[in-house]
């Protein structure tokens, strides 16, 4: 196996154990609009909804992240 291919898929192993994913759907079309929006305030997409998420939820970042 690849070095390239061994890392990629020591890093898939490590993502299934450490985060949950989630799919959103949003209006055709808005895909750009939502995606300079998120970079406009320094974010990509997934970390915008984690930090809008965090906030709503009223949890402090410490606690935000992975938990064993």
């Amino acid at each position: 196996m690849a070095v390239n291919q061994k890392r990629t898929d020591q890093k898939r192993a490590f993502n299934e154990k450490a985060y949950d994913r989630l799919a959103i759907t949003i209006p055709k079309g808005q895909k750009a609009a939502v995606e300079d929006h998120a970079a406009g305030r320094g974010f990509s997409i997934n970390g915008l909804v984690n930090y809008l998420l965090r906030v709503d939820m009223g949890i402090p970042a410490e606690e935000w992240k992975a938990k064993e």
